[in-house]
């Protein structure tokens, strides 16, 4: 529904009022556009818009490992068209849909990413940041050895007993049986320390490196600074610039913080067992969903938070859940949270550059308005939220801090569950206006940036 949205504002911003532009432009008196003769077409407009959005939204995205085990016997029909397209909308399309819609919560999983791979580096000798990605994104698969292969125990230094092996037979790698993706705790720390790669080596099983990073990074940074530059020069941005800065400024955390995640490893890194050996989840032990009458509600609340790692059973699982970023404390989801809260909320404020702009309509201005409200207040909810959910139990607390963000709880949360449908429709109407009112620019958003003002002479 949002692509065929996006496709009709698209046509009919271009086939509509865009054509006449150019003659509008002529007759704009040179005084009062301050000597600027250049002008911009709105097609370069709507590409550099749409490259840098689809920068922010696929390419900033570090998914975890997707992992679809190998099958026999599979036709060249499915393995090169079937298998592709039904990953691509299960879920590559899935993370482009969330990063498009709610690029707040893409931040928040950065976050909690990151924190999370930290503490795991100082759990194991020589680990970097990198390495504590590369656990939480699930880069360790369990695979069953077949029952004819041979292998022996995984030699252990501490007295720990273990039912890991090491293939020393020669076998087909497809007989082998994948089980489930592990986490820290299913392993001891001597075989981590055997098996896993070096640093570098761990980059390179991703699809992007710091070169790539960079290239995004300075595309991304010098549209920021056009649409400065044409602030300072007072000429207008339109909707779809104002977006697009919005999108722009949340790539640079995201980025920030998945820095050292490899990006795009599709083929995690094989640890065996035996044939006959079972396998029983290490750690704590996954919640049990409560059975509320609104199961909906209760997906808002645990997923807002970032608690929704907790019901989850990775033994069960083929592959790392989408959003998995390992089980935290509430204190470290509240405070992974607030900040990304925050910066949603300034996300939203920057649609509000547009607050007085010219739109074609008097609805569309009204929807704008509205919808800039809406994407300020909900992530201020959520912050508040977060705030609640990391501090509230804090003992140590003066006691009227302690009661202001226990009441910060309460409300917020009503309000975000009544409210959460109003973000979701904001972000959808900025997105249909920022293309719809294309079809009525101003003449000054065509001319270009003078930028001889911005270099000193005489």
């Amino acid at each position: 529904m949002l692509i065929l949205l996006l496709g009709y504002a698209i046509t009919h911003s271009v086939h509509g009022e865009a054509g006449p532009i150019p003659a509008s432009i002529e007759s704009c008196d040179v005084a009062s556009c301050d000597g600027l003769n250049s002008q911009r077409s709105i097609w370069s407009i709507i590409w550099s818009c749409l490259s840098t959005i689809f920068l922010c939204t696929w390419v900033a995205v570090h998914p975890n490992v997707h992992f679809r085990p190998e099958k026999r016997s599979q036709g060249w029909l499915e393995k090169w068209l079937w298998d592709p397209l039904h990953d691509f909308v299960t879920y590559k399309l899935v993370l482009f849909l969330w990063a498009l819609l709610v690029p707040e919560y893409i931040l928040a999983w950065a976050v909690r990413q990151y924190v999370k791979a930290g503490a795991i580096s100082k759990e194991v000798p020589e680990w970097t940041r990198t390495h504590g990605f590369f656990m939480i994104m699930g880069g360790f698969h369990l695979f069953r050895l077949p029952a004819d292969a041979r292998s022996t125990p995984f030699p252990l230094k501490s007295s720990e007993s273990s039912d890991f092996v090491i293939s020393t037979g020669l076998h087909l790698r497809r007989d082998e049986i994948p089980v489930c993706p592990l986490k820290l705790e299913d392993f001891p720390v001597d075989i981590l320390k055997g098996i896993t790669p070096g640093e570098t080596e761990l980059k390179d099983k991703g699809k992007s490196d710091a070169l790539t990073k960079i290239i995004v990074l300075v595309q991304t940074l010098w549209f920021v600074i056009q649409c400065i530059a044409r602030g300072t020069q007072r000429l207008p941005l339109t909707e779809l610039e104002v977006v697009t800065l919005a999108y722009a400024m949340l790539n640079f955390f995201i980025y920030a913080f998945w820095w050292d995640k490899p990006r795009n490893v599709e083929c995690p890194i094989r640890v065996y067992k035996a044939s006959a050996a079972s396998h029983k989840e290490s750690g704590k032990s996954a919640d049990i969903w409560h059975d509320w009458s609104l199961p909906w509600l209760e997906n808002i609340i645990y997923y807002t938070t970032g608690r929704q790692d907790r019901f989850v059973t990775v033994s069960e699982r083929p592959s790392i859940p989408m959003f998995w970023s390992g089980r935290m404390a509430d204190r470290d989801l509240g405070l992974a949270g607030l900040g990304p809260s925050i910066l949603g909320a300034a996300f939203g404020a920057i649609h509000c550059i547009a607050w007085s702009s010219e739109f074609p309509s008097r609805a569309e201005l009204v929807i704008w308005r509205v919808s800039c409200v809406g994407m300020i207040v909900v992530p201020f909810l959520v912050a508040m939220v977060c705030a609640g959910w990391a501090n509230g139990r804090d003992g140590t607390l003066p006691l009227w801090f302690q009661f202001l963000l226990l009441a910060s709880l309460l409300i917020g949360v009503p309000l975000l569950i009544l409210s959460a449908w109003l973000y979701l429709a904001g972000r959808i109407a900025t997105l249909v206006i920022a293309f719809s009112s294309l079809r009525s620019l101003p003449p000054a958003a065509f001319m270009t940036v003078d930028w001889t003002n911005f270099i000193p002479h005489i």
